[in-house]
């Protein structure tokens, strides 16, 4: 497969380049890239003129990865050289950049797909998802000046979805993913370099939800105080197998239905979990032994007995394409799937709240 970076834009197709980045995340919006030409001579007459704001989009050989807008060109010359850089971001740039827009600023009996198509449309924009069971968003309000994804990132939440940019530039809403690559990372075959962070300080033994209420009788006194109520519990086995380590956390009062309470603190500590252990990556080609371009949001095999890392199955949360004097590599960050599990939300009074 071809390892060659194309940028189509204005009917034009610019390859060439000398050093190329570009990203792609599971947690950031919007995808982009940062792409470097150098021309021997700089009388040269093939000169490429491109205007920030042009859409664009760049291809890894014949494989679209961003559709988006330039942000910047520059171009810089002397008696020997001329030397271009181009920057840029898929679509969903003016979803982070711009404000949202909905009529009276209040959004009801909606689902998260179609509050997302909506914030999503004036910026043509489209928004798709694998999930069918949406509830219904209760009725809240949008503050002025705030962009459409801060909003999207509370509904999405809300739904426990994850969101991010396809290679057509538009929005994508799931949960994490369970593709499997064709190949994954391995010791002595793939990795040019690996890092390994695995941490035990952001972690408890026991995690205990309770509901904080102020009882009668302290508010008649001037001693007033909160009674609590034990509404869930978890326990982290491998951290209880070394010592006691407990983390109380206050759990919504509108969440009186225990299995949500549940949810909560389960969340709590599969997500604390998950992020106790990142592995960063640099592997020698942008695709897998199927030739597909490695892709966030898919299993990834992993096999580096050097970090006590034996066939384990973790999420691609960010890819990074790079090429530059040093070849053709991809930076991978992966993590345990529980990483990215979405935390519960609730609504009260009108209002999103996280617990």
């Amino acid at each position: 497969m071809s390892d060659d970076l194309v940028l189509q834009i204005n009917g034009k197709l610019i390859s060439g380049w000398d050093r190329v980045r570009v990203t792609r995340n599971i947690e950031c919006l919007p995808s982009d890239f940062d792409l470097s030409l150098m021309d021997r001579y700089s009388s040269s007459d093939d000169s490429q003129l491109v205007n920030p704001g042009d859409p664009c989009t760049v291809l890894l050989g014949e494989d679209p990865v961003i559709t988006g807008y330039i942000d910047r060109w520059s171009s810089m010359i002397d008696k020997s050289r001329h030397e271009v850089n181009a920057t840029g971001r898929s679509k969903c740039q003016d979803l982070v950049d711009c404000s949202a827009e909905w009529e009276n600023n209040v959004i009801s009996q909606s689902t998260a797909l179609q509050i997302c198509q909506k914030l999503a449309k004036p910026y043509g924009i489209d928004v798709t998802s694998d999930i069918a069971d949406m509830g219904i968003v209760p009725q809240f309000t949008l503050n002025w000046g705030e962009s459409s994804q801060e909003v999207i990132d509370r509904i999405t939440r809300w739904a426990a979805l994850l969101y991010y940019d396809l290679p057509d530039g538009n929005l994508y809403l799931t949960r994490v993913g369970d593709r499997k690559a064709a190949s994954g990372v391995a010791q002595g075959i793939n990795i040019e370099n690996a890092i390994y962070d695995s941490g035990i300080d952001e972690r408890f033994s026991d995690y205990i939800g309770v509901s904080m209420s102020l009882t009668p009788v302290m508010e008649s006194t001037s001693d007033a105080g909160y009674s609590s109520i034990t509404k869930a519990s978890a326990q982290d086995p491998e951290v209880a197998s070394m010592r006691y380590r407990n983390r109380i956390i206050i759990v919504e009062s509108t969440l009186n239905v225990n299995d949500r309470a549940q949810d909560c603190i389960d969340w709590e500590m599969n997500r604390r979990y998950g992020r106790s252990k990142v592995l960063q990556v640099t592997v020698d080609s942008w695709r897998d032994s199927d030739g597909k371009l490695w892709e966030p949001n898919t299993l990834i095999p992993i096999t580096i007995p050097t970090f006590g890392l034996n066939d384990e199955l973790w999420l691609l949360a960010e890819v990074t394409y790079l090429k530059d004097e040093n070849g053709t590599t991809s930076r991978m960050v992966l993590m345990p799937p529980a990483a990215f599990t979405v935390q519960p939300y609730e609504f009260y009074n009108g209002l999103m709240e996280s617990n």
